[in-house]
């Protein structure tokens, strides 16, 4: 026998969880983005809920309902940087299956933002040093890469791990480089360039494969 619905217990319309999860997604955007406006100009060590609040211009209540501490900001911030940028990564190099290639794409787009959005770039130092999400995340696709231009013999190196954490070193000390410097004419090929042959492939392949245009440009 069916149940009879019980008074005041009736589920709410579809359309109004929808703007409910609108709102909240909208709020945690602005959130975030409040935070890696902080940690671009002042670091990690300066980031106080409190103080998030101030920058989004919500109640400290509003931001406690999201976060509890301002490491869990950090992780979260951390992830969003890595999925933004490896996501536009995967857009435009899934047509590629050469893994040198591939990291080539990687290195250079993450060079290209970094001259196009310094204060992106300024968070997105600071926290790949904290946030441990983030690292994973960009671990997961740098390592698909490398094991694929090792199987096409591009890439000769003696430890995996190792030859990850020389890429994303050599990668974010360049960005660094570009914004705090100023500009440097190629910076995204030459960057992608010397992470190449630090992975074994011979220079003059490296520089032929750094040169080739970005999917999308025109040529």
């Amino acid at each position: 026998m069916a149940k009879k619905a019980t008074p005041g217990t009736r589920k709410a319309p579809a359309s109004t969880l929808t703007r409910g999860h609108k709102k909240k997604a909208r709020t945690r955007r602005q959130l975030l983005d409040a935070a890696l406006r902080i940690y671009a100009r002042a670091g990690v060590g300066d980031l106080a809920l409190n103080t998030l609040a101030e920058e989004a211009g919500v109640s400290n209540g509003t931001v406690y309902n999201y976060f509890r501490s301002r490491e869990q900001v950090l992780e979260a911030v951390g992830l969003e940087l890595a999925v933004q940028l490896s996501e536009q990564i995967l857009t435009v190099s899934e047509a590629v299956d050469n893994g040198a290639e591939r990291l080539s794409i990687a290195v250079r787009t993450f060079m290209n933002k970094a001259r196009t959005d310094p204060d992106w770039t300024r968070a997105l130092i600071t926290v790949v040093r904290y946030a441990e999400g983030m690292r994973s995340t960009l671990a997961t696709y740098l390592r698909a890469d490398l094991q694929a231009g090792r199987r096409q013999g591009d890439f000769h190196y003696a430890h995996e791990e190792m030859a990850m954490s020389m890429v994303i070193s050599a990668t974010l000390g360049a960005m660094n480089l570009l914004v705090e410097d100023g500009e440097v004419e190629h910076a995204d090929r030459i960057a992608a360039e010397m992470v190449l042959q630090a992975l074994g492939v011979p220079p003059e392949k490296a520089g032929r494969i750094a040169g080739l245009a970005l999917p999308g440009e025109g040529g």
